[in-house]
């Protein structure tokens, strides 16, 4: 196997860069050291390359830390989601009209905080978990397409939080419909429900290192469970499962209080509409896909 020094160089790279910029974890420096494994055997390099579109989106999504707060200033949506939800896709309930969020939160009980909960925790662990199936089993074809839609969608998905971006249900509960606050950080919102039944902290773990306080549209939650539903109807056996967790998503976006039904409608649209677009790209074998591979 001929030896390269790029992806070495690269990984260590962007361990400097990090460290130059401020903020570097033990996790940086894992991702960058991952560069090494294009120089141990071909099964490790293979996995790097069928990998990195994962790798490269978590980057992203970090890097994110040294410019959102610059980027989303002065446009922040608050009451236009609300109103727009509460008028689309509200409910009336003693005598009132009222956003799903906004019932759920006054009606709740403990086996479904559990549920929804569990599933908001592992929904990402549910994706990764296939692509490793994909690539111990060889499905490197299949694999290279998940792997772009995981990158795409959720590069179309940042874009949104700098376009438009919008409070979530949780925001609103907690701080109401005035001006945006430049000083709130992510919050677990009704996940700390499933927190407070088994006595851990792991949501205040995850959303402590969060960044897009107002990245409720699109649900990124959402497009994770579809994509993988869809990769599922290959297999027979896994499509109930798949597409039960799918749902069970899409109700806990809402149930949790992170998500409108509006941005559970756009994440299911942004996933279905990379689905479609790069399985044809790479039918017609686009030269951009087959540089990217």
């Amino acid at each position: 196997m001929k030896r390269r020094i790029w992806p070495i160089a690269l990984g260590f790279g962007y361990i400097a860069l990090v460290g130059l910029l401020g903020g570097l974890r033990g996790d940086h420096v894992v991702i960058g050291a991952l560069g090494l494994l294009d120089a141990y055997n071909e099964k490790t390099r293979s996995f790097l390359k069928y990998f990195f579109p994962f790798i490269l989106t978590g980057i992203i999504y970090d890097s994110m830390r040294y410019y959102y707060w610059p980027g989303v200033r002065g446009h922040i949506h608050v009451a236009e989601p609300y109103f727009f939800e509460r008028a689309v896709f509200g409910v009336t309930a003693a005598g009132q009209r009222m956003t799903l969020n906004e019932y759920f939160a006054a009606h709740h009980w403990s086996i479904v905080d559990f549920f929804c909960g569990f599933a908001y925790l592992v929904f990402i662990s549910e994706y990764l978990l296939a692509a490793f199936l994909l690539f111990f089993y060889d499905e490197h074809k299949t694999l290279r397409l998940f792997g772009m839609c995981f990158l795409v969608v959720n590069f179309f998905g940042f874009l949104t939080y700098y376009i438009y971006p919008a409070a979530p249900p949780w925001y609103v509960s907690q701080y109401g419909l005035g001006p945006a606050r430049l000083d709130v950080q992510p919050a677990s919102a009704a996940a700390h429900r499933f927190d407070l039944l088994l006595g851990t902290h792991f949501f205040d773990a995850v959303y402590g290192r969060g960044i897009d306080v107002y990245g409720a549209y699109p649900s990124l939650h959402v497009t994770y469970p579809l994509l993988v539903a869809w990769l599922a109807f290959k297999y027979k056996k896994w499509r109930v499962p798949a597409l039960a967790f799918y749902f069970l998503m899409v109700f806990s976006a809402v149930y949790l209080q992170h998500h409108y039904v509006t941005d559970v409608v756009m994440g299911t649209t942004y996933a279905l509409i990379c689905l479609v677009v790069l399985r044809r790209l790479m039918e017609k074998k686009s030269p951009v896909l087959e540089a990217a591979a």
